[in-house]
């Protein structure tokens, strides 16, 4: 049975074109609901056993139908819209999804490169409506797509519950704390342990509570790089704007922002804010306090020694005077923002007003769920005593496991669509090598912290890899500070003076004295990027600006061309046109007012690329025929195209996968605007 016969009765028996095509999924789903939202179709299909057991999928799955020419960005949004409904967000698969579309296969693959929190599978409708297709079609397709995913190997913080695992209990003591007793926290731990992934999955779970959490990444120039009171001003605005985003409430903010009146301003506002029936309180999530931390923040941040107090002052009152209305949540790696009572001769605003929690390692049970879970829709069935294995070698730190489980998963080839592929610990054992190599990146990432902020630690580590492990346990016993120390960040096991992660000792046998010779001489955080972990290509991002300019250049002139045609070249016309079609940047500015007073020719120069967006889709009939008049791609490849502005903005390293699309939405642009003589 393909489609059960109460979702025939329901829905399927007035979609007869859709019948059809949910029947072709029979080999590996049984339909059992359909319905249509956002204007899309979507149904939930049971996997059949085989499959459930083969891709992990223990719930039903989304099946997305788009009966339109073209997939649009509405096919993910609808997407992430029912798997979060209340209705249907404990019944489906939260990771693996189906779309069925009558469009273009090569926008849809395009479309789906857009996100990387699901494994989609796309089929075009025809593809199922072929008789001739094989007997293993469907489970085929969703071997091949999901082989082509790395799910262990992700390294960004995770955003979604799906692959949220081992810190449950923290994250509902947290929620706890801050929605009962409103009362404020730390979270600390080595750097990739999962902090900033706590983070997001508090900013998650209170949404549900009617509590606006705003997220502050203090190691971003915008924000370390500020005086207190423009920090308070850029968290006035982002409430602000997160208040009308995220919970449609319109607030106005009148506040003056410098040093005399910032303070009171952001308390009017918080006030305001938290007097709504849709917000029941505020939380702020200030992510690597370090860089705002007297004493630790880099050179840009080194007015922080100063600015804390005030800064923290106007936090802790505001707090105060609402009743706990306004909780935070500090996290990095050094918890002196917390810890410490005194800055100097400054008495620490936020001394003991704050609950450090330490990220413990996974037990060896979080470990098991972890690899198991991610291993099923992957195709891999781990034996059990892997977990064992993996939760001791790695101390129970969830990136490194992953990586290890990365780099053996990586070396099979070919992924069966029948059948897992079994996995023990003898392959562990025969990559061992590869996986050192793998990890070498990352346990430079963990020692850095501890080289700028814990020497005698990480010289009581070189010590204990050398093999004197006596002398450190005497050390630790008369200095039991510093044993807490080890032992709350999961590098030493405090009974034995064991290391908790075996290639960290190997690394530091071998390049433990050189690396704190290069890292050491720096204070303050100003280490030179070459010797940062992850490496920097300047080539990749001169070939960005240089390709991206060379885009954003050609797209004005062939505005000015276009436009200059159509209204006889009358500069007071062309301006008219272009100022219509103009958006308000951030801030409120209004860009018309730079073609008042000055030739459009010259004022187009101070667009963004991201302003021409909107224009040319303004002015799409006229522009269009150029681009095959295909505005869809054409506003993808723009999106894709301003992604060099992120990586020139921050100096950071490109992606394969970012340049790769790149250099493909560039060649589309070069194919097209030279069809157009003296735009390249």
């Amino acid at each position: 049975m393909a489609v059960k016969q109460d979702a025939y009765e329901r829905f399927f028996s007035v979609h007869p074109e859709q019948n059809q095509l949910a029947k072709s999924l029979g080999e590996a789903f049984d339909v059992t609901f359909g319905n249509q939202h956002g204007g899309q179709f979507f149904w939930l299909c049971e996997p059949k056993e085989i499959v459930a057991e083969r891709f992990g999928l223990q719930k039903e799955i989304i099946v997305l139908y788009s009966p339109h020419w073209k997939t649009d960005a509405r096919t993910l949004t609808n997407l992430e819209r029912i798997s979060s409904s209340s209705e249907f967000r404990h019944r489906v698969d939260k990771v693996v999804a189906i779309i069925i579309h009558e469009g273009d296969a090569e926008t849809t693959n395009e479309l789906l490169k857009q996100t990387n929190d699901w494994v989609i599978i796309p089929f075009q409708a025809n593809e199922l409506r072929d008789s001739k297709r094989g007997e293993l079609f469907i489970r085929s397709r969703l071997a091949e797509r999901i082989g082509t995913f790395d799910l262990f190997g992700m390294s960004s913080p995770i955003k979604h519950d799906k692959y949220f695992y081992g810190r449950e209990p923290l994250i509902q003591e947290l929620i706890q704390r801050i929605s009962v007793r409103k009362e404020n926290s730390g979270i600390f731990g080595l750097r990739k342990t999962g902090k900033t992934s706590v983070l997001y999955a508090l900013q998650r779970r209170l949404f549900e509570k009617k509590v606006l959490v705003e997220y502050i990444d203090c190691q971003g120039p915008g924000v370390y790089g500020g005086r207190w009171w423009q920090l308070l001003q850029e968290i006035a605005t982002r409430l602000c704007q997160t208040a009308s985003e995220s919970f449609g409430l319109k607030v106005k903010d009148n506040g003056l922002y410098d040093q005399h009146n910032a303070a009171n301003s952001l308390n009017h506002l918080v006030k305001q804010i938290t007097r709504s029936e849709k917000i029941n309180q505020l939380v702020l999530l200030l992510d690597e306090i370090e860089f705002i931390t007297p004493g630790i923040s880099n050179t840009l941040g080194q007015h922080w020694d100063e600015d804390y107090l005030p800064f923290w002052q106007t936090i802790r009152s505001i707090s105060q005077e609402i009743s706990g209305g306004l909780v935070f949540i500090v996290a990095g790696v050094n918890p002196s923002s917390v810890e410490q009572s005194h800055f100097g001769q400054i008495q620490n605003p936020i001394f003991q007003l704050a609950v450090p929690y330490y990220l413990e390692s996974l037990t060896k049970q979080d470990v098991r769920d972890m690899v198991r879970s991610i291993g099923k829709y992957s195709g891999f069935s781990f034996h059990e005593e892997c977990y064992g294995l993996l939760q001791s070698t790695y101390g129970g730190h969830p990136y490194l496991i992953r990586l290890a489980c990365s780099e053996v998963v990586r070396s099979f080839s070919k992924i069966n669509a029948d059948k897992k592929i079994d996995i023990g610990i003898e392959v562990f054992e025969q990559r061992q090598s590869s996986i050192k190599n793998r990890l070498s990146q990352p346990i430079k990432d963990i020692l850095l912290s501890l080289v700028w902020w814990y020497p005698d630690e990480y010289e009581l580590l070189l010590i204990l890899a050398d093999g004197d492990v006596s002398f450190v346990l005497e050390f630790l016993d008369e200095t039991p500070e510093k044993a807490v120390q080890f032992v709350r960040y999961g590098l030493v096991h405090q009974d034995s003076g064991t290391f908790a992660i075996r290639d960290l000792r190997d690394f530091l046998n071998s390049h433990g004295e050189s690396y704190k010779k290069e890292v050491s001489p720096f204070k303050r955080g100003d280490l030179p990027l070459e010797l940062l972990p992850e490496q920097i290509n300047l080539a990749d991002l001169s070939i960005l600006f240089e390709k991206r300019t060379e885009v954003e250049v050609a797209l004005r002139k062939y505005l000015i061309m276009v436009l200059g045609f159509k209204f006889g070249f009358d500069d007071k016309l062309i301006s008219n046109q272009i100022a219509k079609g103009l958006r308000a940047r951030s801030g409120g500015l209004d860009q018309s007012q730079l073609f008042v007073g000055r030739r459009p020719q010259e004022a187009v120069n101070e667009l963004f690329l991201s302003d021409l967006k909107p224009l040319f889709k303004a002015n799409w009939d006229d522009l269009g025929p150029t681009f095959d008049k295909k505005l869809d791609r054409f506003e993808m490849n723009m999106d894709t195209i301003n992604i060099a502005r992120r990586f020139e903005a921050h100096a950071k390293p490109v992606p394969n996968i970012d340049k790769d699309e790149f250099i493909n939405s560039y060649s589309w642009f070069k194919t097209r605007l030279s069809r157009v003589p003296g735009l390249l």
